[in-house]
């Protein structure tokens, strides 16, 4: 595994240059300065990275915890990682208070998107963000309205951003629910890469209310909408997601608009258990995800779909042995087949020759009840992933398993998951680990706990070739200090580069790795 990291560490010269000597790794370590918090600021998200470097995103760590997120601080750091400028966003001119929605890169341009009310309505903008100041430039476009209504603040439907690939296309949804004699209204409004509307659609949704979950939505390198459903005869059927009682269907809005299809995909003798969408480098739309069979047998595997309009004229499946999460004897069926059902799926990746990755993560949540402070708890557990290798022709090539297993206290999730690279012809994945999951061959995953001791943690480095092989190692910088990463921190930044968050109590650093150019095109 052949890697080039550029970093700004937690530790001295002398301690890295040492455990550089003995680690053994190929990684070059190029050493630079650290920093600390400031009024409990923390790191959170890279939003827009350039030929210059990356723009970063830092919040409080109290509203981190919480889930909640303010107007951020914006900072950006050059190519050797180091902190050039820094500014709080903030709107200067508004007559009412105005929501933070998110922070997006388009083209070479850098926007953010905030709501308020205006008009009796609730209403999205989205304002450039001055590169050279990071500071608005106070001139807000509007691109959608939501009509106020006698509901309570906590009810009204929530914006929803979404780019197409190569981000030529900007969706900006939102769904008003129905009544129990009306179905709910879905609003999509569509808009170029200088945001600047394309067209708008108001939809009914085809499944009666509440027997429906909208799973994801996915917007066309053309600006084509395709929104993908899963739906069954009852609500009651739909939380039971261990029991395939339930299909799933995709809605697709194409030629600006114009046309509505509605396609079901279904395969006799499976049933597909988990889906993604997207579409390939022809605009034409594919699935892929897992399914179980439905002939008695306890088989599952991964597929792979084509489609020209509502016709399937491509399919591939390719069985495996999905990883559950009660592997034990007493185990009921439920709990046996959690560990399949049980996936959150990321966006499909393309690569340059039409080649496709899915990645996917098995997370559930407990319940509990502290019974000191008189507060319900949760804790999330974020374990095995799957990757999901698809040929240029859309055959399933393999399904590779990487066994995890991550326990996040109530809002220490963020130290949890993983982060993704996907090159030519790798896949790198990024996660906090316990260094006994280290070990040789296949062993019982040890429990990682963002708050373990120093010697209990460390950042692994799992990379798969095209071949679906397997190489797991721990990134140097992290063997001896208590560093943690934060997955949703890491972005990758160019087609053979990532950037990573490093965290130690009040201090972060930012690591850039650099992986080996194994095209020559990349």
């Amino acid at each position: 595994m052949k890697t080039t990291l550029t970093l700004l560490l937690l530790v001295t010269s002398l301690t890295l240059l040492q455990a550089q000597s003995t680690s053994g790794s190929s990684t070059k370590i190029h050493l630079g300065s650290q920093h600390y918090t400031k009024n409990n600021m923390m790191p959170n998200q890279i939003v827009a990275h350039d030929k210059n470097g990356i723009f970063v995103t830092k919040i409080k760590l109290s509203d981190e915890l919480r889930g909640m997120e303010g107007f951020p601080i914006l900072e950006f750091y050059n190519n050797q990682m180091e902190l050039r400028s820094f500014r709080q966003l903030q709107v200067m001119d508004t007559k009412t208070p105005v929501k933070f929605e998110r922070i997006l890169q388009i083209g070479s341009k850098l926007y953010c998107f905030y709501s308020t009310s205006m008009d009796n309505s609730n209403v999205l903008l989205a304002d450039e963000i001055d590169k050279s100041t990071l500071t608005l430039r106070q001139s807000p476009a509007v691109l959608q309205r939501i009509p106020e209504s006698g509901k309570a603040k906590f009810e009204h439907p929530a914006f929803y951003l979404k780019l197409s690939a190569g981000g030529n296309f900007l969706l900006s949804t939102f769904t008003q629910a129905g009544t129990k004699n009306t179905p709910d209204q879905l609003h999509f409004a569509v808009l170029d890469k200088n945001l600047s509307p394309q067209w708008k659609h108001q939809l009914k949704a085809s499944q009666e209310t509440g027997y429906y979950h909208i799973m994801n939505y996915h917007l066309s390198r053309s600006g084509d909408v395709f929104i993908l459903k899963k739906y069954a005869d009852s609500e009651k059927a739909l939380e039971k997601f261990w029991e395939p009682n339930y299909q799933f269907s995709i809605t697709s809005i194409t030629n600006s608009g114009a046309t509505i299809a509605e396609v079901f995909p279904k395969v006799d003798g499976k049933h597909l258990t988990k889906m993604q969408i997207g579409t390939n480098e022809k605009s034409q739309l594919v699935c892929t995800g897992f399914f179980t069979t439905t002939d008695g047998q306890t088989s599952a595997g991964s597929y792979f779909l084509t489609f020209a309009g509502p016709k399937m004229i491509q399919k591939s499946f390719k069985p495996f042995a999905p990883i559950l999460l009660a592997e034990n004897d007493k185990a009921t069926k439920e709990e046996k087949q959690e560990g399949l059902y049980a996936y959150r799926l990321n966006d499909i990746t393309f690569r340059g020759d039409g080649s496709a990755i899915l990645i996917a993560e098995q997370a559930t949540q407990t319940a509990g009840f502290n019974p000191r402070t008189n507060y319900r708890t949760a804790k999330t557990a974020f374990n095995t992933i799957a990757v999901v290798s698809i040929a240029p022709d859309g055959e399933v090539m393999w399904t590779e398993q990487i066994r995890k297993n991550q326990v996040s206290p109530e809002g220490y999730s963020f130290f949890s998951s993983y982060a993704t690279a996907v090159l030519n012809d790798k896949v790198y994945l990024v996660f906090n680990d316990h260094p006994e999951n280290l070990c040789e061959g296949v062993c019982e995953p040890v429990h990682f706990n963002p708050k373990a001791t120093q010697k209990d943690v460390l950042i692994a480095m799992v990379e798969l070739d095209w071949h679906g092989n397997i190489k797991k190692e721990s990134l140097p910088f992290s063997r001896d200090p208590h560093i943690l990463t934060k997955p949703l921190a890491c972005k990758q930044v160019s087609n053979h580069q990532m950037v990573v968050l490093g965290q130690y109590n009040k201090a972060y650093r930012m690591a850039r790795l650099d992986f080996e150019k194994t095209f020559s095109y990349q």
